[in-house]
């Protein structure tokens, strides 16, 4: 009140304005302790449901339970927890139902894991089967993969073959395009003399 009274004295407020300063303050003193006490009952409120809510999922798992013990030793077996089922009275059966939907998912995860491994497996497949066309120091024939096809080569050569593939290949040399163009053509060549007998 001190305060107040030096407060209305300092800039002239006299009696009336001093008044009207102490029921404004009172005002602001009685919403703010409102508004207070609403954000407390909020909270507050939002704890207690909070707490109602996992005090039925806790009943909720309390109330499910194995219709045998059979049934229980199964799940645990299999480890499946009581939690998985939907239904509040579990038996062996609905246990076993529960194994082969977790069965099928993993048969189709691992399914689906097979064919990728297969295909890449038969991608590697068709790399292994090319032979290396360079020749060793020996003069025989390169035993090695031909992994790597250089630019510019008609044929794959091992790791170290593929340096020097300029080498092994020269432009006078039938690739394998050009022996079977005349092997179609000797056909082709039989025909029309076959043809030419058959008319005679």
């Amino acid at each position: 009140m001190e305060k107040l009274k030096s407060y209305s004295l300092k800039y002239k407020l006299g009696e009336e304005g001093e008044e009207e300063l102490i029921s404004l303050m009172n005002e602001l003193m009685k919403g703010s302790s409102n508004s207070m006490d609403e954000i407390i009952k909020r909270t507050v409120e939002e704890t207690l449901k909070m707490t109602k809510i996992e005090k039925k999922e806790e009943k909720c798992s309390k109330m499910k339970k194995y219709k045998s013990r059979k049934a229980e030793e199964y799940a645990e077996e299999h480890g499946i927890e009581i939690t998985e089922f939907e239904m509040y009275e579990i038996s062996k059966k609905d246990v076993e139902n529960k194994i082969k939907e977790k069965t099928k998912m993993k048969n189709n995860n691992n399914e689906i894991k097979r064919e990728t491994k297969e295909s890449k497996k038969e991608e590697n497949v068709q790399k292994r089967k090319v032979i290396c066309s360079g020749i060793n120091k020996k003069g025989e024939a390169c035993k090695s993969t031909g992994t790597i096809k250089p630019e510019g080569a008609k044929k794959h050569y091992c790791f170290r073959h593929a340096e020097d593939w300029k080498s092994f290949e020269c432009e006078s040399d039938s690739s394998e395009e050009e022996l079977e163009k005349e092997e179609l053509e000797k056909e082709e060549i039989e025909k029309e003399e076959l043809l030419e007998k058959s008319d005679e």
